[in-house]
């Protein structure tokens, strides 16, 4: 079993601006910054669809931490079109954030791109800055499913959106519905994830660090695959009828 234990770990952003930038003393991971893509390509898009494209240049490198700005369902806000040759991730990332003007991003600690709204509200409740004390996943487990359900497994984020989810049915009278069970499968890793004093958002960048370790030290099973890296996305789409009392529902997306 893979323990990796993150009592440490801090996330530390690098300020970037709105020009094309350079960046010294790179680690192996942030070396991704400067890696060519031969050809991009995006019409009509957001800026998660274009995030998608970028990312399956290099799914094992190109590590994404992404907070769209808070929205209604199925509202787009943006149309993104980019044609580039031979042109570096970090080329590609001024542009979409030029083109969109919405957005701004940052490269932290494990090389991550973190891409995050310039203006608007991306987490109106400021669930991503909730703390947890203590953070423990042990079993078998994908990085991707630590990302989806860290509603459910980061015990004070858990505490508040379960009490805010019962004010909300008390008022109406009503029982909510229990969650069903989450099943894991065969294929699975073992992880031994532990993490102290940290944001959500802050074990959300750890999760995908971690994602990138737990590929570099599995072995590889008989087909020759590796446990894949991991990018998150947290988005809030805005609905003042939501079951969840918090006038909106949040979403943790693995991608």
């Amino acid at each position: 079993m893979l323990t990796f234990d993150l009592l440490l770990y801090t996330v530390m952003s690098l300020a970037i601006t709105d020009q094309p930038r350079q960046k010294t003393n790179l680690s192996p991971n942030d070396s991704v910054f400067s890696e060519i893509v031969e050809s991009f390509d995006v019409q009509n898009s957001t800026m998660e669809e274009a995030l998608r494209v970028l990312r399956q240049h290099d799914f094992a490198n190109i590590l994404i931490g992404f907070e769209k700005i808070a929205h209604r369902e199925g509202e787009r806000s943006e149309s993104l079109s980019l044609s580039t040759k031979r042109a570096t991730v970090g080329e590609i990332l001024d542009q979409l954030c030029q083109h969109s003007k919405q957005y701004r991003y940052e490269i932290i600690e494990g090389g991550i791109i973190y891409i995050h709204p310039a203006h608007a509200e991306s987490d109106p409740l400021g669930l991503l800055n909730i703390r947890i004390s203590d953070f423990a996943v042990q079993g078998k487990m994908v990085p991707a499913a630590i990302i989806v359900r860290i509603g459910e497994l980061a015990p004070e984020l858990n505490n508040y959106l379960d009490r805010k989810k019962n004010e909300y049915y008390s008022r109406r009278g009503i029982s909510p519905a229990s969650p069903g069970a989450i099943g894991h499968g065969n294929m699975d890793p073992n992880v031994n994830l532990h993490l102290r004093n940290m944001t959500v958002r802050e074990i959300l960048n750890a999760t995908v660090v971690y994602s990138v370790r737990l590929r570099d030290e599995t072995p590889a099973d008989w087909t020759g695959n590796k446990p894949p890296t991991t990018s998150w996305m947290y988005e809030f789409v805005v609905n003042p009828n939501a079951p969840t009392g918090l006038g909106g529902t949040p979403r943790w997306v693995a991608f």
